[in-house]
């Protein structure tokens, strides 16, 4: 008897659950089942926040997904693709190579990824709030800022390490901000070197309330509650950025904290992303028995799937409740097919919904009854120790919590080498990377936006702009010459994406390799060497000449982002300075080019095309030419605009009406300033020899 092969993909709730109820209700002789999950354990979502705030260890939150499913062939293969035509999955095996194989049934359950990215910085700055590995090195982290305090001498760097952003205000921001507000202020006992006073919990939430799951009643209950255990919070907020010192809100206010999590923001995952099939907000659209719509033997559950609920006609919400049940009904859906019943609609009545607040308090909504305070937090414990999939886990997690209700939580944190070669870091318009006088340790190349050096044109003077930075340039090269500290200021000019390496690495990884270290030092000794910055009479005339004199007009023919290459090199051909502006439909600068840099896109687009019989001059410019380019403001000093194109090795720079407004005013060129730099400097002689004579 030939065995069906039914495929799962995924490894939460839904997946379990749906693979368990199939080894139960087929025998071994009628199913082989293959379980593809990531990771090799289920995580326990809802007790994440007690891992993180270590009232429980990591272990006792998550099961093995082998052990879970001894009937089951389980696999930590990454699925790449599905091919829903010739009813095959594509995964990675081992070694990297790609296999596939096939399937009689397939089920869909690979939920959602976090999706950091809806903020500006949040992906650099912030931990994400979902799996068993953000928990463990959120726990790693806040243990850490506490050690950190105690050895900091500066209270108000000290406050720094102690203050914590908790981004939403749902579920699993409040249960987190609860439980992390009483691990680090139940332990200032164990500390000498601060109290309670020095600790800030805040929540950011764009809602008027929190917890909008729950009854008005029950949420004004959380918050009281919360507010009194000293979290404050900003509701009808929304975070603008992250940032290293913390979070940016839209009113330009920066919230400082050395931890911020991110509670909000998923994401389709990339496999679901290239499944073309019907989809609902970003989300695989499925019939009423949960097979994916115009899909026989293709179903989907969890948080990957829209799935309108029998019970009030309403999509499915994405919690572990309905993720479980779910999987038990496409399971039983399946069964049936297998057997030619008629299969059923998904039809599931929530039974309630709990949320722990800290302070041995939660609320509750169950059977129709609201429950808050203690005996909330007891029936939440109990409910989800029920929840657990063995008798073993529950043993272990009840033992946790029993420990802790008489014991103080255990402050140790063991993780792996948490450091990096290198990082990423967002910085908004006006956020210093460093200030002058700062212990260098840090080296930033630039990928995105804009930096200016600052400097003091005189004694007791204001730091000015010295020099502008675009993506490709780097600054902070006093951590790589191992100096005490940096010489000047540098701040954001843009929003800025950078990516950092600090002087250890830098010594250890890159010291051997001899091109980059040369491109280093040969930058190094560029702006070292800069003629007319070190040249006393030419610096004095550049910095007091207006931009203005120096600034070209636009050309009268420019070009779109629409337009194609043939008609970039025509223009090429009858400029008479050899540059090309690309503007957009409000005369804003899109892109900019000498004709180098088009040669060069020319080749890559026709190596990419790889293709003689395409023709490439028909190509969009937005298709092969880079934009992001260098600018200039036209109130910018005329010396930090040179100094802006030596630096960077430019001829020329665009310039723009304000950094708010990119609208092309014209260029500026090395070799203006120059002659007008040595006819000034020739009148001065002369002047003097006159004088003389």
């Amino acid at each position: 008897m030939n065995r069906t092969k039914i495929v799962i993909i995924g490894g939460g709730f839904a997946a379990v659950k749906c693979a368990r109820t199939l080894l139960k209700n087929l025998a071994r002789d009628e199913r082989q089942i293959v379980v593809y999950s990531r990771e090799n354990h289920m995580v326990f979502h809802p007790l994440l926040a007690d891992v993180a705030g270590a009232s429980i260890h990591p272990d006792s939150a998550a099961a093995t997904i082998r052990q879970m499913l001894p009937g089951a062939q389980c696999s930590t293969e990454n699925v790449e693709s599905i091919d829903l035509a010739a009813k095959q999955i594509e995964f990675q095996n081992d070694q990297g190579r790609l296999e596939r194989t096939h399937y009689d049934h397939l089920v869909i359950a690979c939920g959602a990824d976090s999706n950091l990215a809806v903020i500006p910085g949040m992906s650099d700055h912030a931990f994400a709030f979902k799996t068993m590995r953000d928990a463990v090195a959120l726990r790693a982290h806040v243990i850490d800022q506490m050690e950190k305090a105690e050895a900091c001498s500066d209270a108000e760097r000290r406050k720094f390490h102690l203050s914590f952003v908790i981004i939403g205000g749902g579920f699993s921001g409040i249960e987190l901000a609860g439980e992390i507000n009483e691990l680090v202020r139940d332990s200032t006992r164990f500390y000498h070197n601060f109290t309670e006073d020095d600790v800030s919990m805040k929540v950011v939430h764009s809602g008027n309330q929190i917890l909008p799951e729950v009854s008005s009643a029950l949420r004004d209950f959380a918050l009281q509650k919360m507010k009194r255990a000293n979290i404050e919070f900003l509701l009808n907020t929304k975070a603008a950025a992250a940032t290293p010192e913390g979070v940016g809100l839209p009113d330009g206010s920066m919230l400082r904290a050395a931890t911020v999590v991110c509670t909000i923001g998923t994401s389709p995952t990339r496999l679901i992303k290239n499944l073309d099939v019907k989809k609902e907000r970003g989300r695989l659209v499925t019939d009423a028995d949960m097979r994916v719509s115009g899909y026989q033997d293709v179903w989907a559950v969890g948080d990957c799937g829209f799935i309108i609920n029998a019970f009030d006609q309403q999509p499915s919400p994405t919690t572990g409740q309905f993720a479980e049940r779910q999987g038990r009904q496409a399971a039983d859906n399946l069964v049936r097919v297998l057997r030619g019943q008629p299969t059923k609609p998904f039809h599931f009545k929530a039974l309630g919904q709990l949320c722990s607040i800290g302070g041995h308090r939660a609320v509750a909504e169950m059977f129709g009854m609201r429950i808050s305070g203690v005996l909330a937090w007891f029936m939440w414990r109990g409910v989800y120790l029920m929840k657990l999939p063995s008798w073993s886990r529950r043993f272990r997690v009840g033992t946790d919590w029993v420990w802790d209700l008489m014991f103080p939580r255990d402050l140790g944190a063991f993780t792996a080498n948490s450091n990096q070669t290198f990082s990423r870091a967002f910085y908004r318009p006006g956020d210093f990377l460093y200030r002058k006088g700062e212990y260098a340790n840090s080296f930033f190349a630039i990928e995105e936006g804009q930096v200016e050096i600052l400097r003091n044109q005189g004694v007791g003077a204001d730091e000015r702009a010295f020099a502008v930075l675009g993506p490709g340039d780097f600054a902070g090269e006093a951590a790589l010459l191992q100096e005490e500290s940096y010489r000047a200021s540098v701040r954001a000019r843009t929003a800025v994406r950078v990516v950092t390496m600090n002087r250890e690495a830098f010594s250890q990884h890159v010291g051997t390799m001899a091109p980059l270290r040369d491109i280093v030092a040969k930058s190094v000794r560029r702006r070292a060497e800069n003629l007319w910055l070190h040249y006393p009479a030419a610096k004095e005339l550049l910095a007091r000449e207006p931009l203005s004199t120096f600034t070209e007009p636009i050309p009268v023919l420019t070009l779109r982002p629409h337009s194609t290459l043939g008609e970039a090199v025509a223009l090429m051909t009858e400029s008479s300075d050899g540059l090309l502006f690309i503007l957009d439909d409000q005369q804003c600068l899109w892109g900019a080019s000498d004709g180098s840099d088009l040669a060069v896109a020319t080749q890559m687009a026709a190596y990419k095309m790889g293709n003689d019989q395409l023709d490439i001059t028909k190509l969009q410019l937005h298709e092969c030419v880079p934009k992001e380019i260098l600018t200039v403001c036209s109130d910018e000093s005329s010396l930090a605009v040179v100094a802006a194109m030596l630096d960077n090795g430019l001829s020329w720079i665009p310039v723009v009406e304000s950094r708010s407004d990119s609208r092309l005013r014209g260029y500026v060129s090395v070799d203006k300033m120059t002659f007008w730099i040595l006819n000034q400097l020739g009148q001065q002689m002369a002047g003097r020899t006159k004088a003389t004579a």
